[in-house]
């Protein structure tokens, strides 16, 4: 099976599913999925060293007052547990 372009692989790959059962389909549907995460991952492992010092800079006090609310959140939960 030769496929010259995205097209005609989207298409054939349409058709091939359409015919397959449900639990096929949804093995198929899982499969790609994975595919897609991967490639996210692939994608974040390309950028380069200060690029994520800069993303990780932007976020950083975002990302600590996150934190500290859910240990803030989290110790009261834990409070709570031992009253009972």
């Amino acid at each position: 099976m030769i496929l010259s372009s995205l097209d005609s692989v989207q298409s054939q790959v349409l058709t091939v599913l359409s015919q397959l059962p449900l639990s096929e389909q949804e093995k198929a549907l899982e499969f790609v999925l994975s595919l897609h995460k991967k490639q996210k991952f692939q994608d974040w492992d390309r950028i380069s060293e200060e690029e994520a010092a800069a993303l990780k800079a932007e976020f950083a006090d975002e990302d600590l007052a996150n934190s500290e609310a859910v240990l803030t959140n989290y110790l009261y939960q834990l409070q709570q547990e031992d009253l009972a």
